[in-house]
C-alpha cells in the first residue's frame, strides 16, 4: 500500500473568507443524530475508517513533505479517529508516532478497532510527546465534541508540547479545549490549556463553536468532510441549528433585486436619520452618517446633541438637537433611524420619542446603555413590535450583558444563546458583535394561507398562525482591524442605510424579515471590507466608511 493514493475524494477546504453561500451549522445533539444515521447504514467501523482517512488526507495536504507525524490520541472516539489516521499515514510511508492516553482494552469498540489497524500498519506508540524537533506535524485527537470539562493533566502535557513545537498542528473535528457549540473554552479551561491549531478538519457537520467566540483563533483554517455516500447523506439545511454566512455575501445595493432605474431620484434610496454626537463624541454621529451615505442612502440627516458639532461632510444634512422638541426637524416617521452613536447619557432623554415615532430604529452604543438602565425604556422597546415598529439592537458583549443583567463573561460563554435571549426579551433583531458576530431574531408570526370559501375561512379564523423563530446566523467576516474607535458607529450607519434601501425597494415586505436581512447584510459588508483591507496600515473608521461602497454589490 505504501505510496498508493488514498481512496475517496479529499475533504473540502472551506474558503470562507471568499465563500458566497450560507452554510448549515449543527449542534452536538444534531451531530450525534447524523453520526448514528451514518453508522446504521454502514458496516461496523466503516465510519471511523472514513474519518481517519479524511484526517490523513488533510494532513498530507497541509504538510506534504512531513516525514514524522506525532498524533496525540485521547480516550474516546476522537482518539480513535486519530489512530485510524495514523494507520493510513503509516501506509503512505510516513513515520507515525502516537501517544495514546488510554489502555487499548478500555477504548470504545470502534477506537479499539482503529488501534488494531494502527498496530498492524506499524504505527509506533510513545508514552509522551517526542522532542521538539523530532516531528514535522502534530495531530490533536485528544477530545471531540462530547467534551465538557478542561483537559486532564496528561492531555495538558500533550497540549503544552503542541504549543512549543515549530511545526503545524492539525485538530481532529474540534481543537481540544474548545466547546463545539459555543466556541468558548471548556469549563475550567483557559486559553493556555487549549489547542490552537493551524488547521482543523471537522467531520460530518460544521460546528458553531469553530466560528464564534474563541473558535476562529483556536481552529485556524477549517476543512470539512461529510463522510457521506449516496446511501448515507450528509446533513442539510432541514436539520440546521444555525447558519454560517461566508464573507463574500453581497450586501443590499441601491435596489436589492435590480440596477437602479434611470428615472431614480434621491428619494428612491431611502432616508436615514442619525441621532447622537454628544459633546466630545460628535465624531461618532458623523461616522455613522458617512457610512450611511457611502452605502447608498438617498438622504442622510445627522441630528447632533452637541451645540458645536460643525459639519464634517458636505453631503450630510445637520440638525442641532438642543432638546427633544427639536426632533421635529428630522423626518423620523418616514426615515430609518440609528441612534446612540456617541449619544452619551443625554440620549436617554430622546429615546422615548424615538421609540414612539421611528418605524425602523437601530439602537447602538449609548442608546443600549440607556435602555439597560431604565425599565421604562425597556417597556417602550418591547411594545414596538406589537405596533409594527421594528428595531435592531447592536450590542458588544458588555452592552449585551447590561441588557440581560449578566456579566460579560457569561455572554461570551454562549454567544448564540445570549443573542437569542435578547431578541426574545425585547422582540428585536439583535446583532451581538465580536469574533463571529451573531444575528438573532424573535419568533416571526407567519401569515395564514388565504381560504377560498366560507366554512374554511371560519375554520382558519379559529387558529393563530404558528410563530417561527429564524435560526441565528454566525458571521465569518471581520477581523481585528475592526478593533478600533468608531467602527461600531460605521456599522450602525451602514445597517440603517441597508434597511432604508430594502424598505424603499419593497415597502410591502414583512418589516421584521426586512430588518433581519438588513442586519445580516450590514454585518457581512462591514466585516468583508475589513477582510480585504491589505494596505498594512491601521484601518480607521473613516477609511472603513469610505470603502464600504466598493464591496456593496
Amino acid at each position: 500500500m505504501t505510496g498508493t493514493p488514498l481512496p475517496s475524494p479529499p475533504p473540502a477546504r472551506l474558503h470562507l473568507s471568499a465563500h458566497g453561500h450560507t452554510l448549515p451549522l449543527h449542534d452536538i445533539a444534531t451531530t450525534r443524530g447524523v453520526e448514528q444515521h451514518h453508522m446504521a447504514l454502514l458496516p461496523a467501523h466503516a465510519l471511523m475508517q472514513r474519518a481517519g482517512l479524511a484526517v490523513a488526507r488533510v494532513a498530507l495536504a497541509v504538510a506534504p513533505h512531513a516525514q514524522t507525524i506525532w498524533i496525540a490520541c485521547g480516550p474516546g472516539n476522537n482518539g480513535g479517529d486519530g489512530l485510524q489516521a495514523g494507520a493510513w499515514l503509516q501506509a503512505q510511508g510516513k513515520q507515525v508516532l502516537a501517544t495514546l492516553l488510554q489502555q487499548p482494552e478500555a477504548l470504545p469498540a470502534d477506537a479499539r478497532a482503529a488501534y488494531a489497524d494502527a498496530v498492524a500498519a506499524g504505527v509506533s506508540f510513545v508514552d509522551r510527546a517526542p522532542p521538539l524537533l523530532a516531528h514535522d506535524l502534530c495531530i490533536d485527537a485528544l477530545l471531540g465534541i462530547g467534551a465538557s470539562r478542561a483537559p486532564s493533566a496528561a492531555m495538558q502535557a500533550c497540549i503544552t508540547a503542541m504549543q512549543q513545537v515549530p511545526c503545524q498542528t492539525l485538530a481532529v473535528d474540534i481543537p481540544t479545549g474548545l466547546h463545539a457549540e459555543t466556541g468558548h473554552w471548556l469549563e475550567g479551561a483557559s486559553a493556555a490549556q487549549c489547542v490552537h491549531a493551524n488547521h482543523t478538519v471537522t467531520l460530518l457537520t460544521l460546528k458553531p463553536g469553530l466560528f464564534t467566540a474563541h473558535g476562529r483563533d483556536a481552529s485556524g483554517q477549517v476543512w470539512f468532510d461529510g463522510l457521506g455516500t449516496t446511501a448515507s447523506p450528509a446533513p442539510d439545511a432541514a436539520s440546521a441549528t444555525a447558519w454560517l454566512q461566508g464573507a463574500d455575501f453581497k450586501a443590499v445595493p441601491r435596489l436589492p433585486e435590480s440596477p437602479p432605474a434611470y428615472a431614480s431620484h434621491k428619494g428612491s434610496f431611502g432616508d436615514v436619520c442619525i441621532v447622537g454626537g454628544a459633546p466630545g463624541m460628535t465624531g461618532a454621529a458623523w461616522l455613522a452618517g458617512s457610512a450611511a451615505l457611502h452605502v447608498g442612502a438617498g438622504r442622510v440627516y445627522v441630528g447632533h446633541l452637541a451645540a458645536d458639532a460643525g459639519n464634517a461632510w458636505a453631503e450630510l444634512m445637520p440638525r442641532a438637537l438642543p432638546d427633544v422638541a427639536a426632533l421635529e426637524h428630522l423626518p423620523l416617521t418616514s426615515a430609518t433611524t440609528a441612534c446612540g452613536c456617541g449619544g452619551g447619557t443625554v440620549i436617554a432623554d430622546f429615546l422615548p420619542a424615538l421609540l414612539d415615532q421611528c418605524p425602523r430604529l437601530v439602537i447602538d452604543a449609548d442608546g443600549l446603555n440607556a435602555v439597560a438602565a431604565d425599565a421604562g425604556l425597556q417597556a417602550l422597546l418591547r411594545k414596538r413590535a406589537s405596533r409594527q415598529q421594528w428595531t435592531i439592537l447592536t450590542p458588544h458583549p458588555l452592552e449585551a450583558a447590561r441588557l440581560l443583567g449578566l456579566g460579560a463573561q457569561e455572554v461570551q460563554t454562549d454567544r448564540m444563546t445570549a443573542a437569542a435571549a435578547l431578541a426574545t426579551q425585547f422582540q428585536c433583531m439583535v446583532v451581538l458583535k465580536g469574533s463571529g458576530s451573531v444575528c438573532a431574531a424573535p419568533a416571526l408570526h407567519t401569515e395564514p394561507a388565504p381560504a377560498s370559501s366560507g366554512c374554511f375561512m371560519a375554520l382558519a379564523e379559529q387558529y393563530e398562525p404558528e410563530p417561527v423563530t429564524p435560526l441565528p446566523t454566525v458571521h465569518y467576516s471581520g477581523n481585528a482591524r475592526l478593533a478600533t474607535a468608531g467602527t461600531g458607529d460605521v456599522l450602525a450607519g451602514c445597517m440603517a442605510a441597508c434597511w432604508a434601501q430594502a424598505h424603499q425597494a419593497n415597502p410591502g415586505a414583512s418589516g421584521m424579515e426586512t430588518a433581519l436581512h438588513a442586519a445580516n447584510a450590514a454585518v457581512q459588508l462591514h466585516g468583508h471590507t475589513a477582510n480585504i483591507w491589505n494596505y498594512g496600515t491601521t484601518l480607521t473608521a473613516s477609511v472603513l466608511a469610505a470603502l464600504l461602497p466598493r464591496y456593496s454589490g
